[in-house]
């Protein structure tokens, strides 16, 4: 009755599309292969992480052997899974007798605020902020007007079996095709919706390594609405890393049950969903594939600390077989990066080195408040739970470490000499003269002679906006292990909990950063005109502002034009750069001009425009190309002005005249005349 509602507004229509491929083909998964059902807050992380797996491993194959999913088959796929589900959902809650606990209500209350909080965050964007949304809209536009997976952006882009993870955009384009409407709110409500799914992350993995109800609760509360992580991903649009984050947890829990299973047909059904996550994780973000390796490793060397050799020798082959499945499954995937990123390095022409300020910790990001009070909370419930012998503890720190080593391999000549040390003494006390030798091996690896360079796909950052996760959890643990029984203690924390959360809540309505929004409502106005009074084929010359090394972005919502229309740009979304290198240069020098031209250097707008046979520009007060700049020239007329975005038609008989330089100036005869020379040639 609910989803028949939500159905008659465009929102809930985006909503209950993305959940519908969120959950419902993990729901019928996860349900097929496990006997035993797990606890529910399992259950919702494992559908989401499978989901994010099964619809792009679908994508894959159907992009290998040259086929396509059409919208009709899309649909009917969809109706029959729902015939399928409904019915399984059904038998399923037949026998739930469980009734909801004090600390269930207090998730769900918590859950409810973060509900709210997402969807206040967002209410002033007219399109989503900053520069990964719009490369974003490509790929999905890509996927969704082909049916496959988005390797090839022609013909927006001249970008062929491009190596960027597309998992995350393929799930969008179904959603998109189920629930219709505008593809900028797509984008903006399920990525809201992935960003509210942490929350349940957080509480489900909590539970996962404590044990207790409540570290869940505290978990989901710090990440929903206390820490500005993942909340502050809305200013950037990073929905990709919240999909990967979603698979990490769910494979922490399916990698974790795994191991402790005791029945042989639980290991095997807990083993399946793990290859699946593991399948789709190397699709929708490679970074959070490596993170989630290092804490699965962290989870088997904990638990293989008491095993016996045996024990430990079967589920090493188990997990090496889980391994090779899941690259067999992702095949074609492996084979492009191969091709496209490995080849080139070995041939020398690329790299996967990195270094300055791209590699380096940004402070701003690692202390944003309230991080200082929350990592301080983490470093004395790491205390608390070292005290306690609790082995969670040792996971958490072993996997947060095993991070910073990857993301900053420098630290490795630190630490391989301690580890040297160590083994060269028991080496010589035991007279193991082969051990004492891998000691001196590795006493020589230190700072005077390795110093290991940054690897440009891990850079610190993304640890340090990614902290939120063991932060959280080492929290709601320490919290867990020292509360209190008795009644008024606990009423008394209970309050100030949801204190606590409402504060963060009252926080975080404005957290989306000023600086991030690139588009207003006469933007997305400008948008809306262009794709119904321009031709396809219409170019568009835009603002342009300087980014990475590079790479240019737009500066205003001109940038939005080439993936929610169609029509070129000369500052193309950054995917630009998988092209082959003279149409990346050519793209680089076009956004240059327009960065030069706002900095005063003499550039020659009129030429620009002629060469690049350019039909309109778009102008606006926060890019270099300003309406003044145009207003008082013959040789263009104002199609389109709202609230200071204005854009101009170059006149066909006279294009390029009268185009400004540099400081506003008009261009001379002479430039005139071999402009017209240009246009007649």
């Amino acid at each position: 009755m609910l989803a028949i509602i939500a159905a008659f507004f465009p929102v809930g229509r985006i909503l209950l599309a993305t959940g519908f491929w969120l959950v419902t083909p993990g729901y019928l998964l996860e349900r097929q292969v496990l006997a035993a059902r797990p606890h529910w807050l399992f259950r919702i992380v494992l559908w989401n992480g499978l989901g994010l797996s099964i619809v792009p491993l679908l994508y894959l194959w159907i992009t290998t052997v040259g086929a396509a999913l059409s919208v009709s088959f899309l649909i009917a796929g969809a109706v029959g899974l729902t015939g399928v589900a409904l019915r399984a959902a059904w038998h399923d809650l037949a026998t739930v007798q469980v009734r909801p606990s004090a600390t269930t209500w207090l998730l769900i209350g918590v859950l409810a605020i973060a509900a709210w909080l997402r969807a206040v965050q967002i209410a002033d964007l007219a399109l989503p902020a900053w520069v990964d949304p719009v490369h974003h809209a490509l790929m999905v536009r890509v996927a969704a007007e082909t049916g496959r997976a988005p390797w090839t952006l022609t013909p927006y882009l001249p970008v062929v079996e491009m190596p960027y993870h597309w998992g995350y955009h393929v799930l969008i384009a179904a959603a998109w095709h189920l629930g219709g409407g505008d593809l900028s709110a797509m984008l903006l409500w399920s990525g809201q919706l992935l960003n509210w799914l942490q929350g349940v992350v957080a509480a489900a993995f909590a539970l996962l390594c404590w044990r207790r109800p409540l570290a869940a609760v505290i978990a989901a509360t710090i990440v929903s609405c206390i820490s500005w992580m993942p909340a502050y991903y809305v200013s950037w649009g990073r929905y990709t890393q919240l999909s990967g984050l979603l698979q990490l947890g769910a494979l922490a829990i399916s990698w974790q049950q795994w191991l402790h299973a005791e029945d042989r047909r639980e290991r095997i059904g807990w083993l399946i969903l793990s290859v699946a996550m593991i399948a789709g994780l190397s699709l929708v973000h490679m970074r959070m594939f490596i993170f989630s390796g290092a804490l699965i490793v962290a989870q088997s060397i904990v638990w293989a600390l008491p095993q016996s050799r045996h024990t430990i020798g079967t589920r090493a082959i188990q997990a090496v077989g889980a391994g090779l499945a899941a690259v067999a499954l992702t095949a074609p995937w492996w084979v492009l990066l191969i091709r496209r990123i490995l080849l080139p390095v070995v041939a020398g022409t690329q790299s996967l080195t990195e270094s300055g300020s791209y590699v380096q910790l940004n402070l701003d990001l690692m202390w944003v408040e309230p991080n200082r009070w929350l990592v301080a909370l983490a470093l004395v419930s790491a205390a608390i739970g070292i005290a306690r012998r609790q082995l969670a503890t040792v996971v958490l720190l072993f996997w947060v470490g095993s991070l910073a080593v990857l993301t900053n391999p420098w630290l490795v000549s630190y630490l391989t000499p301690s580890i040297g040390l160590v083994a060269l003494i028991s080496g010589i006390v035991q007279r193991r003269w082969v051990m004492s030798s891998v000691g001196v091996l590795f006493l020589a690896i230190n700072p005077a002679t390795v110093r290991l360079p940054f690897l440009w796909l891990l850079p610190v950052d993304i640890v340090a906006i990614s902290l939120f996760l063991p932060v959280s959890n080492m929290i709601g643990g320490g919290v867990a292990l020292i509360w209190p029984n008795h009644r008024w203690w606990r009423i008394g924390g209970t309050l100030a909990l949801t204190a606590l959360t409402l504060w963060g809540a009252g926080q975080q309505r404005t957290i989306v950063n000023p600086v991030t929004v690139l588009a207003t409502a006469a933007d997305r106005a400008a948008l809306t005109w262009i794709a119904e009074h321009t031709p396809p084929t219409a170019r568009f010359l835009i603002n342009a502002a300087p980014w990475l090394p590079g790479m240019a972005r737009g500066a205003d919502g001109g940038w939005w034009i080439l993936p929610l229309t169609g029509r070129w740009t000369s500052t193309p979304p950054v995917l630009f750069i998988y092209g082959d290198a003279s149409t990346v240069q050519a793209a680089q020098q076009r956004s240059q001009h327009i960065i030069d031209f706002g900095n005063g250097q003499p550039v020659d707008l009129s030429h620009l425009v002629a060469t690049e046979q350019i039909d309109y520009i778009y102008t606006s007060p926060a890019g270099p190309l300003r309406p003044e700049h145009f207003a008082h020239h013959d040789g263009y007329e104002a199609v389109f002005a709202r609230d200071g975005i204005v854009i101009y038609r170059v006149l066909a008989n006279r294009q390029g005249s009268g185009a400004p330089t540099s400081g506003g100036r008009a261009v001379s005869e002479t430039q005139f005349l071999r402009i017209g020379k240009l246009l007649l040639h």
